[in-house]
């Protein structure tokens, strides 16, 4: 049986770790549908046999670790999207349809089981008054109490449900966000990863967050639960706020390869622990209800493994992909990675 401690001492000892590839990227590619508001999250009640055979896939391709697809699972998604009855057995489901596929696999290593934790909290974007998935990012639209209240029902299902340990997968630039998310994790007594996207600002700078439309949030009408957000930290300020939460591991997720291979430097200077490194392809489809399968993404296979060496030969011992990265991706990491950094 696989646990977290002898994930730990594989870390400890320079082991490199393969994470999965894009969870709803590949659940896009098996036709499961997206709904428009909670996007993938209600496909542990809807699809369970194909969140199965989406983990297996995951396993089959190399992954030693694979995600929980409660990437949007919290509850003011949930019952916007009309799910607000089922937010304990989404999030439960999603634990135990990833154990279920760790047992069916068959595999002669050891599969760890991540419960991924997320801002998508779909609320009304304060610039432009609107709903649903796109919105996420620009402000949850809700209070700093109510966030922490909501973590820690997530949380606390997972952790009974059996998850291994916790990846922060917060995007954007609420950096405060992301804090109330890894310490809710804390609070069950597991192992936190804490993930930052980031972006090569105009100054040359590595900024948290991906690059956005310059207009201030602070510029637009300000609705009732809404914070401010700060929208020039640095990746360097991000990580220094969080290390004192106590992760486990810091990583570079959702964020082009140009971009994160710069975020990688900050985050080697910035931090003495293990790191991560899980890019994105910056696929639009990703919004959309079906991912269309004849486009391309930018980088190809090689490009990938090729950043993935490079990131391993300066210390990255965990590397897998993000958002358009699906698991042919993954395949070639055994072979082009050392076995140790």
């Amino acid at each position: 049986m696989a646990e977290y401690k002898d994930l730990k001492a594989r870390l400890d000892q320079g082991d490199t770790i393969i994470h999965d590839a894009a969870v709803s990227t590949e659940l896009h590619s098996m036709g499961v549908p997206m709904d428009f508001v909670a996007w993938s999250g209600p496909s542990n009640y809807t699809h369970p046999s194909s969140i199965i055979q989406m983990h297996e896939r995951q396993i089959n391709s190399g992954a030693d670790i694979i995600t929980t697809n409660t990437w949007s699972t919290l509850r003011p998604t949930l019952e916007r999207a009309g799910y607000g009855d089922f937010v304990r057995e989404i999030n439960a489901r999603a634990v135990h349809l990833a154990q279920e596929a760790r047992q069916r696999a068959s595999v002669d290593r050891s599969i760890y089981v991540a419960g991924s934790l997320s801002s998508n909290i779909t609320g009304r974007d304060p610039r432009t008054g609107e709903m649903g998935f796109q919105a996420f990012s620009s402000t949850p639209g809700v209070s700093a109490e109510e966030l922490r209240d909501h973590y820690g029902e997530v949380t606390s299902i997972m952790a009974e449900a059996g998850v291994d340990f916790f990846i922060v997968e917060a995007m954007g630039r609420d950096n405060e966000a992301r804090i109330i998310q890894a310490e809710a994790a804390k609070e069950t007594g597991l192992p936190v990863w804490v993930g930052f996207n980031a972006h090569v600002g105009s100054n040359n700078s590595v900024m948290l967050g991906g690059q956005q439309n310059p207009t201030h949030v602070a510029e637009g009408k300000k609705y009732p639960g809404a914070r401010n957000l700060r929208d020039d930290m640095t990746l360097s300020e991000a990580i220094r706020e969080v290390i004192p939460v106590g992760p486990d591991v810091i990583s570079i997720f959702h964020s082009r390869i140009e971009n994160a291979n710069r975020a990688v430097e900050v985050a080697i200077k910035e931090w003495s622990g293990p790191l991560m490194a899980y890019p994105d392809a910056g696929a639009t489809d990703s919004l959309i209800k079906w991912r269309d399968l004849t486009k391309s993404n930018e980088e190809s296979i090689e490009e990938y493994i090729d950043a993935a060496q490079n990131w391993v030969n300066q210390g990255v011992q965990i590397v897998g992909t993000c958002c358009g990265f699906g698991t042919e991706y993954i395949k070639p990491l055994r072979e082009a990675i050392p076995a140790k950094v």
